[in-house]
């Protein structure tokens, strides 16, 4: 019998935290397959990434990605780094069968690179590149129900060995963070972050799912996510998750007032 992999949603960060030893984001990536995943690593990783998006939901489907620097102005190393990992025929077809199932169109890119909310935090998960990895898009639409649903079709995976991360942002509003108006008082990014948290660890099953599909409603949600690409892919962790398991905030860090990376894991019963 495989492992369980519990799914989890990741905020990466800006791309050059891998270059900041003193980044406390960049810590927990580094220690995120060992402390919660054990010693077991699995067969490969579905990403979910905040960075792309396409009209239909698609997948990535080219043997050996190249790095996608979809970023301007950082330093030049950034512009050098590579992250050498394959993706995996097995789950590309798996994940096609579980579409066909659930009758959703899937499409297929061929072309596609690892972009850097898939790269950066895996060339610190797993720095080898010894782990296949597969991009899924979200959908442009950016319609938090029907990324829920795609997690539970997703659900079978988690038992198959197979790893399913979604990589976005807990509180992610860039213009905040240079300018000092927000910062006057940056309690809509407390309270949204605390209104995450709560609804991931404190609610579970149908609860914790129609909390998390009326963010929208929140007074303060378009302060923190002008845009809400880097939160959509938590839906998919979540709706990965089956509804007794147990959210788990693993990562807890404020890089600004109004600027947070934490992280959720969501934890099976008895795993």
């Amino acid at each position: 019998m495989s492992k369980l992999f519990n799914s989890i949603f990741i905020s990466h960060g800006a791309p050059n935290l891998i270059l900041d030893h003193s980044d406390k984001t960049r810590e927990f990536l580094k220690t995120l397959s060992k402390n919660h995943y054990g010693s077991v690593k699995p067969k490969a990783v579905l990403l979910i990434s905040a960075h792309w998006e396409e009209r239909e939901f698609t997948i990535q489907t080219k043997p050996e990605p190249d790095v996608i620097y979809d970023f301007g102005g950082f330093e030049p190393e950034m512009y050098r780094m590579k992250y050498p990992a394959k993706t995996s025929p097995e789950l590309i077809d798996r994940v096609s069968e579980l579409f066909a199932k659930a009758k959703i169109p899937l499409g297929k890119d061929n072309k596609r690179g690892y972009d850097h909310g898939a790269w950066m935090p895996m060339k610190l998960v797993y720095p080898e590149a010894d782990v296949p990895i597969v991009q899924l898009s979200i959908k442009e639409n950016l319609n938090a129900a029907q990324h829920f649903q795609i997690g539970t079709i997703l659900r079978p995976l988690r038992e198959e060995g197979y790893l399913v991360l979604a990589s976005g942002g807990s509180v992610h509003n860039l213009r905040a963070i240079f300018d000092p108006k927000y910062h006057l008082d940056p309690s809509w990014a407390s309270n949204f972050e605390a209104w995450l948290q709560n609804t991931i660890c404190e609610k579970s099953g149908k609860e914790r799912e129609d909390e998390l599909l009326k963010y929208e409603s929140l007074p303060y949600y378009k302060l923190a996510h002008p845009r809400s690409e880097h939160l959509i892919p938590v839906f998919v962790a979540a709706g990965c998750a089956s509804p007794d398991s147990k959210g788990v905030r693993v990562h807890d860090f404020w890089k600004t007032p109004v600027f947070s990376v934490s992280s959720y894991l969501f934890s099976e019963p008895n795993n």
